[in-house]
């Protein structure tokens, strides 16, 4: 191999590389002319047609060492560019808790009144209303342009809720904020799984998902060093500076994601060429062609069927299960949001606050340690076993055991604590869902944008309106409903479990038939 010339690859010339939108395998139909030329490599070949770019491979490559390349780059490049925009987006939709009990509430005398849930509802609504219309965009629109300038549309207004001076501003802001962030989970998720086999998906995704639980500990923890810090410089409180803060970092990480983002690999994004170069593309698009999983791509669709196909999978039996399954386990979730709320309650014998605003702010940062490493932890054995739904419903019922605990609501202070505590530990279920949608749908890369998105859709509608029933601020810490519903979604979530992996062993039986 060392003494071939350096123009070939594997013996071939690498002047007849090309990368295009649909790569075959050696044996499948094809005819080689001047203007569309092709290359079998041994074994392992990478053969693909396109309009004649080289690809910049190393003398004495193989298939294994571009696939390593092709991961190790995108683990190193895209993945934390996706990690920090998640974590950015996680502070930016979620600040508002930690500027509430730093004094926001009572700088806005919103004590006693439901603005907290209402500052979560006003996001919520166009959240969910727009995530399906922006899945459907990133068809035709190419996601580096989509997902970055959103994201700087949205930190312009987070920088904006610190020039607020009434609740109603934050509400209009609140909104538009939704609306912009409504693209940035699932067209991140729909980018991980067009680039990642299912093997090596749920640790990708965990990652992630530890990025969100991250952007929530930093949330608070930047809160706690401004309200230390920052707190009335220029005569502006800390939690003013929070949403200043927040703003600027936001608009420095949608500036990078234009070079970042690799768009799909059907067509990849020409600013990301000096990562992913020719042969590293035509390797992704092999590899993904090989275990038969379709890759998104930016050939518009007509309007009128690509509706039929969204409306289909919207009304169909299996996407049912689907969000039964799901759905329940995130709202399920929403008992750790009110953790600090119940910390700011407690009072020494004296009636002093047990827990300064420090604290407060502090606590919650060890629950989302755990979830980080729970996350991790739990992807790394779905992985390495192929097991999904059999977690699923065993993080399921330790969720269910902590909401039973609440809903009960000992008197004692450790055992809520504990049960609080564990609840964080649940959130990793989240990537083992998000995988398995990524190997069951497989087949279609519409369908498979198309779950992703409706099923975070129906997630957001639903804490549109929960929290204002289930959560109601001035019933914290102890909730009239929130825990015992919260429990019951525990139960529905293992029943949809069982049922969708029922359904879809049965569809893959009857397809093998």
């Amino acid at each position: 191999m060392a003494a071939q010339d350096e123009d070939t690859i594997f013996g071939h010339d690498a002047s007849r590389v090309q990368v295009g939108a649909e790569p075959y395998i050696r044996g499948s139909p094809s005819t080689d002319s001047p203007k569309d030329k092709h290359i079998s490599l041994s074994e392992n070949e990478i053969t693909s047609s396109n309009s004649g770019e080289e690809p910049n491979v190393e003398h004495g490559s193989s298939r294994q060492a571009l696939e390593k390349r092709l991961v190790r780059k995108l683990d190193f490049i895209f993945l934390p560019w996706a990690c920090l925009s998640i974590i950015i987006k996680k502070i930016d939709q979620s600040n508002y808790k930690a500027a509430y009990t730093a004094g926001m509430r009572d700088d806005l005398n919103l004590g006693g009144t439901k603005a907290l849930n209402w500052l979560e509802t006003y996001f919520s609504i166009p959240f969910a209303i727009f995530m399906v219309p922006s899945v459907l965009i990133m068809m035709r629109v190419r996601p580096s342009l989509w997902l970055p300038s959103l994201e700087l549309v949205w930190g312009i207004l987070t920088g904006c809720m610190a020039a607020t001076s009434n609740v109603k501003h934050m509400y209009a802001l609140r909104w538009l904020i939704g609306t912009c962030e409504a693209s940035a989970w699932p067209g991140m998720t729909i980018l991980l799984l067009s680039w990642y086999t299912p093997k090596e998906m749920a640790k990708r995704q965990a990652l992630f998902l530890s990025a969100q639980y991250i952007g929530s500990m930093f949330t608070f923890a930047m809160q706690s060093a401004i309200y230390q810090t920052l707190d009335n410089t220029s005569g502006l409180p800390g939690w003013r500076w929070l949403f200043i803060i927040n703003g600027l970092m936001t608009l420095v990480a949608a500036v990078i994601g234009y070079v970042v983002v690799p768009d799909y690999p059907s067509s990849p994004n020409p600013l990301t060429s000096w990562y992913l170069s020719p042969s590293l593309v035509a390797t992704a698009q092999l590899r993904l062609s090989e275990i038969g999983k379709k890759t998104q791509t930016l050939t518009p669709q007509p309007v009128l069927p690509l509706l039929r196909k969204v409306a289909g999978h919207m009304t169909s039996f299996s996407f049912l299960l689907l969000f039964l399954a799901y759905a329940p386990w995130a709202w399920s979730q929403q008992t750790i949001g009110y953790f600090n709320l119940w910390l700011d309650s407690l009072l020494l014998p004296n009636g002093d606050k047990r827990f300064s605003t420090v604290s407060v702010t502090n606590i919650p940062i060890a629950g989302y340690g755990i979830s980080v490493v729970s996350a991790l932890i739990f992807a790394s054995l779905s992985d390495a076993l192929q097991v999904r739904w059999q977690l699923a419903i065993g993080i399921n019922m330790l969720q269910l055991f902590c909401t039973t605990i609440l809903a009960a609501w000992p008197s004692g202070f450790g055992i809520k604590m504990a049960a609080f505590m564990l609840s964080f530990l649940t959130g990793c279920n989240e990537s083992l869902f998000m995988a398995w949608i990524g190997e069951t749908c497989k087949d279609d890369a519409t369908e498979r944008a198309v779950v992703v998105a409706w099923a975070v859709a129906l997630v957001y509608a639903g804490n549109s309106g929960l929290p204002l029933v289930l959560w109601p601020a001035n019933e914290a810490p102890t909730y009239k409903y929130g825990y015992k519903v919260a429990a019951a979604f525990c139960g529905v979530s293992i029943m949809g479990v069982l049922g969708y992996r029922f359904l879809r062993g049965r569809k893959r039986q009857t397809k093998e038939r």
